[in-house]
């Protein structure tokens, strides 16, 4: 927003001194070009006559550096002098400008001058019969004459209105990017994760067009709340709703399986108690979800992160093993951080656990903890099928799961890594992942450092 501001102030400043600049240029045109009233000339052409008769008097009263003095004060004004002799060169060593020595070979001048608009030739004759021609003219254009000038009170002035301008420019700058900023700030705040975040009254900037644009964003950020509120109201309760009656349905299977001796029932009560653990299972990760979302990060305490990943491997190692698999701590570097140790924990066996549920059987999980920058790195690498390059944003989302998944009975609710993403955030860190050469998908989880 910084650099909107000094666009936004470079653009009205520059295009406020192109229009100073051609204001002072029409000006001075204008004012050139006027015809004096009486005279029959215009003010061009008195500044040169002017000069013709300086340089005349010049000659006669103090000669040649009297001369200069009148040449330099006739270049200041942008004016080229030249006093040529016989032989059309000037007296004073100057080079003619192009075309000067031919106009004046081709002129019939007397001591009254002969009248042409951006040129004056005038005839010098001194005491002592020496004839010279003076010339006075206006060789640049006057756009060139304005840039070339000296500093004088014309510039003078120039330079106080381009410090007017740029206090402008930077006020209007403001006022433009000041309430864009603030809207900017309130949208970064939802995308945050903060659904309270509004814009509110704007103290500067307060143009119809913001202040619309201003209440727009406060009532779909309202509503977007009332939304998201919504959703995660139904999920919890109806998580909550649906634990009673599979609570009682628990009771009912225990009654019923000690009432029933039949082999095939007794195949399809047990059936029914593990779809019964799985839906209990879902419920509960589906709460924990809801909570972590409707609630602020709490008991936040210093973590040997080290030590949490270690005891988690153990405790996943005899999940492993009936898998046919292994689990491989290939480094592990002492690191601290401050987090929920209990939603760290769930996070991380969260990603353990479904590293462990997808790898190939004789498989090693490998599993590295070191440091990067000012963060804790963990990695989680299988070699499973891995995940198709669209898909390993959308494994973190809650319910997603990709072909493979569902196709296999090892898979699971579709929560478990929406949990650890959120219980990651909730501690300040990140949590990606990525498919590794030759086969297996690696889990990364970024944490800040205590």
């Amino acid at each position: 927003m910084r650099r909107l501001f000094w666009r936004i102030f470079a653009l009205f400043w520059t295009g406020t001194l192109v229009l100073i600049l051609a204001i002072a240029w029409s000006t001075s045109y204008t004012f050139e070009n006027e015809e004096i009233p009486g005279l029959g000339i215009t003010r061009m052409e008195s500044v040169l006559n002017d000069q013709l008769r300086g340089a005349s008097r010049a000659l006669h009263a103090g000669g040649i550096e009297a001369l200069r003095e009148v040449q330099r004060g006739a270049s200041d004004r942008g004016i080229t002098l030249y006093v040529l002799d016989a032989n059309n060169r000037d007296i004073l060593g100057n080079e003619t400008g192009p075309g000067i020595a031919e106009e004046v070979a081709g002129a019939v001048v007397d001591e009254q001058g002969l009248h042409s608009r951006r040129t004056r030739i005038r005839a010098i004759s001194l005491p002592d019969g020496t004839r010279y021609t003076a010339v006075a003219a206006y060789l640049q254009s006057a756009v060139l004459r304005i840039l070339t000038r000296r500093p004088t009170y014309f510039w003078d002035q120039v330079v106080i209105a381009s410090v007017i301008s740029a206090m402008f420019s930077l006020i209007l700058a403001a006022y433009i990017a000041a309430p864009l900023s603030r809207i900017r700030a309130g949208a970064r705040r939802v995308a945050g994760g903060d659904l309270d975040a509004r814009v509110g009254a704007l103290k500067f900037g307060r143009s119809a067009e913001m202040l619309a644009l201003a209440s727009e964003f406060d009532g779909m950020a309202a509503r977007l709340k009332e939304l998201v509120e919504g959703q995660r109201r139904l999920i919890r309760d109806v998580s909550h709703e649906m634990r009673s009656p599979l609570a009682r349905q628990r009771v009912a299977l225990e009654l019923a399986r000690a009432q029933v001796q039949a082999g095939d029932a007794k195949l399809q009560l047990d059936r029914i108690e593990r779809e019964s653990e799985r839906l209990e299972e879902m419920i509960a990760q589906a709460i924990q979800l809801s909570r972590m979302e409707t609630t602020t990060p709490s008991r936040v305490e210093p973590l040997a992160l080290d030590t949490l990943v270690a005891d988690i491997v153990a405790d996943a190692a005899f999940e492993a093993q009936a898998r046919h698999c292994s689990l491989l701590i290939q480094q592990s570097t002492p690191l601290q951080v401050q987090a929920e140790a209990d939603l760290l924990g769930s996070a991380i066996e969260n990603v353990v656990r479904n590293a462990v549920n997808y790898t190939r059987a004789d498989s090693t999980i490998r599993i590295r903890l070191d440091r990067s920058e000012r963060e804790a790195r963990l990695r989680v690498a299988d070699a499973g099928p891995g995940v198709d390059e669209s898909d390993l944003a959308r494994i973190f989302e809650p319910y997603y799961r990709t072909d493979d998944a569902r196709a296999r009975k090892s898979g699971g609710s579709g929560l478990g890594l929406a949990i650890a993403k959120r219980a990651i955030e909730r501690q300040g860190g990140r949590i990606c992942a990525g498919n590794v050469s030759g086969g297996g998908l690696e889990i990364e989880i970024h944490l800040p450092l205590a």
